[in-house]
């Protein structure tokens, strides 16, 4: 499984939400999945599925889909292949 496929997934456990939701363009409190609850699960699915730990200041930072991956990316995950 890519990274791109284990991010996605992160989002579908953490959020509860199926494969039909466009996913890049998810912003947090957009959908009633993502509130602050769902915020809080989908760090945790992110910590486990990546191997990292995302602090208090990264995840106000983590805002959206994007946001998520560029905090990813700064913590050494590769999403390029």
């Amino acid at each position: 499984m890519t990274n791109i496929e284990k991010y996605k997934l992160a989002f579908m456990n953490g959020l509860e939400l199926d494969e039909s939701v466009v996913y890049e363009n998810l912003e947090l409190g957009m959908t009633k999945e993502w509130d602050s609850i769902g915020h809080m699960t989908l760090i945790a699915e992110l910590e486990d599925a990546f191997d990292v730990y995302i602090d208090s200041d990264e995840m106000t930072e983590f805002t959206s889909y994007q946001t998520g991956m560029e905090l990813l990316t700064r913590l050494g995950v590769d999403f390029r292949s």
